[in-house]
């Protein structure tokens, strides 16, 4: 571990030295110092995508017996919102999301603000990233409105599967170390929280869309152009029963809690900057958290929606230490809601 942060401080202070003669700077140098420069804002900060707050749940109980407490923006599509949606809750788009956190935040910035979507993946994204930009009262509706009730849940019940495909319990190993990602800013956005802002911005405008979520199957193949990721404890990433088989071929494990391998001083910088990444958590809104975090920092990178229930759901369902991670029947509360605006 000694090893791995002082090969993260030589590279920051290699970027330092690279701006006092203007005769030897390439031009990737500059962008690397852009994205180190964000890093350590974002660390300083909190780091809230590498802790245990992360990605920032609220449970459809305290939604309902607390409703007056939260400030519920709903950034499901209006026609899904007039179907039904959560009594008080504001409809608006993701593109809005932030002027809308940033005015509530203003007007109260201790009452909770609760982002819901329909499945939860969409907003613990979105969370991470209005996280990331300082708003520490912002939250996202756990499992989203498949847990409020059943006529929202027939994509969550639908994506439970098992994928008959190759699993393994092989230990794939993590890449060497290498650079950031570069990222670029206007000339007018200069300091470290300006540039993290404005990233943020930038990336919410851009959605939830299919270069940040994934949904179709990982194959073997598809490790010939992404490098996959298991986010998670080990017994996500492995089954330990006798000739079990635990994850696809080619999957990486990057550990959470307490190490959390995303955060510099672990394992950041074996991520390829050059390759597109796929990312799945137990449930898929920790992925989506992380996936917003490492967008922030220039990585090209997916979580695949629903995570672990959609590639083995029967185990999930059978390892008392996952079930954790599953959603069920008994994760939707049934709960009144209203239809029309």
């Amino acid at each position: 571990m000694k090893f791995k942060i002082i090969i993260y401080f030589l590279l920051l202070s290699l970027f330092s030295i690279s701006c006092l003669d203007d005769n030897v700077i390439p031009i990737d140098k500059i962008e690397l110092d852009e994205t180190a420069t964000i890093l350590r804002y974002i660390e300083s900060v909190g780091d809230f995508a590498n802790t245990d707050l992360a990605p920032a749940l609220v449970y459809a109980q305290e939604i309902f017996s607390s409703n007056s407490q939260y400030y519920i923006l709903d950034i499901r599509e209006p026609q899904q919102y007039i179907n039904g949606h959560i009594d008080g809750a504001i409809n608006i788009s993701a593109v809005q999301l932030f002027n809308k956190v940033d005015s509530l935040f203003n007007l109260d910035p201790v009452k909770k603000i609760v982002v819901v979507s329909q499945n939860g993946q969409a907003s613990s994204y979105y969370t991470c990233l209005l996280r990331i930009a300082g708003f520490n009262n912002i939250y996202t509706l756990n499992y989203g409105m498949a847990s409020w009730n059943i006529f929202f849940a027939d994509e969550w019940l639908g994506a439970l599967e098992n994928k008959d495909q190759s699993y393994t319990n092989i230990e794939y190993p993590k890449k060497a170390f290498t650079h950031l990602p570069g990222i670029e800013f206007p000339a007018e956005i200069v300091s470290a929280k300006e540039k993290t802002i404005y990233r943020v911005k930038e990336i919410i405008k851009k959605g939830f869309e299919n270069d940040i979520n994934y949904s179709e199957n990982i194959s073997t193949g598809i490790a010939n152009t992404h490098f996959l990721v298991c986010y998670g404890p080990a017994r996500l990433y492995n089954e330990f029963a006798i000739g079990g088989k635990g994850h696809p071929e080619n999957t990486v494990w990057f550990k959470d809690a307490p190490l959390f391998e995303f955060r510099s001083i672990y394992s950041l910088q074996t991520l390829p900057n050059d390759q597109p990444i796929i990312i799945y958590s137990g449930d898929g809104q920790l992925s989506a958290c992380m996936v917003a975090y490492l967008t922030v920092l220039g990585y090209n990178v997916k979580t695949l929606l629903f995570g672990a229930n959609q590639l083995f759901y029967l185990r999930l369902n059978s390892e008392p230490a996952l079930t954790e991670y599953i959603f069920s029947i008994n994760d939707i509360m049934n709960y009144p809601y209203v239809t029309g605006n």
